[in-house]
């Protein structure tokens, strides 16, 4: 080729270049160049939030749970705790009814954000006004409703008129007091109701009006009640909403598992005595533990767990892996559940070994604690 043509094509195609950099980088061409545009940013007024939204400028929507220093790391000095076991409940998905003596309440399978909304639908499908609406407590209480001898197409005023008859009471008016809790699993919630007639009971102010410890008036109307709520969440009649005033609810836990002072695991129950004892011995029954004996004046279960039904650091001898003989009473663990209170309304579970001791197995208590919880209802 020759020199001079060489040498002409070179310089075209560095001008060329040139010419193409130029477009490409500064901020006249086809493609901009965003590098240095913080160079021409101007300051603007602040950002003005409504007056109905400014209590939330502060709220952080998905905050961080900060994660607690572990208050014994020596029962785990080689390596991390295991994390916790997952147990499949059949009954985990249904809404039910459960009983402890003359007490009733409805458990459902949802948190209380969504159950709560259609409760309220429950209520207003029917017809039932609302006269006190506390959200945060989880309160509702129903307007006083007449009842009479004449038809009626709502399902509340019908069960009223039915079990009044049932009853022999044919006078005064009527109206539930429903509260709504967290479930002692998590994403479960329970709904308690109290039957009052104004002729046998004194009416009180709706802010103060109590159903805790106190029996309905018609027992038989706070049974149909609930069987009607529940039949109608089963049903799917209503739709899936979620309810943001209703969120309070469910930070008020029932069951919380942590550990004490010197870092060993239990399980801290928010109820009184009586569902407190008749919730571990239903969970253990659900989860099919066999119970040896029991002690209820000292709240102690005497056990037998297989360490299959429960995830634990145990080492099994190479010969019963190869084997596949690991199985069987071998397996077994020998335990004690303990249920101590802290007040009447507020008692502790832990595991020991057959001899009241700690289990040698730090991860065993842990455990059957988490097997206790997802069992209990």
């Amino acid at each position: 080729m020759n020199s001079k043509l060489f040498c002409g094509l070179l310089l075209s195609s560095v001008l060329v270049l040139s010419g193409c950099a130029s477009w490409f980088n500064d901020g006249e061409g086809l493609i901009l160049n965003p590098s240095d545009d913080y160079m021409d940013v101007e300051e603007r007024a602040e950002l003005e939030i409504p007056e109905d939204l400014r209590e939330l400028r502060d709220t952080d929507p998905f905050p961080i749970p900060e994660v607690p220093e572990p208050p014994n790391p020596r029962f785990f000095p080689k390596r991390p705790p295991l994390p916790d076991a997952i147990y499949a409940n059949d009954n985990r998905d249904e809404v039910r009814i459960q009983r402890l003596g003359a007490r009733r309440w409805l458990v459902i399978p949802e948190p209380p954000t969504t159950a709560w909304p259609k409760l309220k639908q429950f209520l207003s499908e029917n017809g039932v006004s609302l006269q006190f609406d506390d959200p945060g407590n989880g309160r509702l209480n129903t307007e006083w409703l007449r009842i009479s001898d004449e038809s009626y197409r709502d399902v509340v005023r019908n069960l009223l008129k039915d079990t009044k008859a049932a009853a022999g009471l044919q006078r005064g008016q009527d109206r539930f007091l429903i509260k709504v809790e967290q479930g002692l699993r998590a994403l479960t919630t329970e709904v308690h109701v109290r039957h009052e007639n104004d002729s046998l009971t004194l009416p009180v102010d709706d802010a103060v009006a109590q159903l805790d410890g106190l029996n309905s008036d018609v027992p038989q109307a706070e049974s149909d009640f609930l069987s009607e709520i529940g039949a109608y969440i089963a049903a799917n009649v209503s739709q899936q909403t979620v309810s943001r005033v209703a969120q309070q609810i469910g930070s008020v836990k029932k069951a919380e598992l942590m550990r004490d002072t010197s870092g060993l695991p239990l399980l801290r129950l928010y109820l009184d005595y009586e569902r407190a004892w008749a919730t571990l011995g239903q969970a253990l029954d659900n989860a099919e533990v066999e119970i040896r004996n029991l002690d209820r004046s000292t709240g102690v279960f005497f056990v037998t767990i297989d360490a299959d039904l429960i995830g634990t650091t145990e080492q099994k001898s190479f010969l019963c892996r190869v084997t596949f003989s690991c199985g069987g009473s071998n397996n077994d663990h020998n335990l004690q559940i303990r249920m101590a209170g802290e007040n009447d309304q507020t008692f502790d579970v832990r595991v020991l070994d057959d001899a009241g001791q700690q289990p040698q197995d730090p991860d065993l208590p842990q455990q059957v604690l988490v097997l206790l919880r997802e069992y209990a209802t």
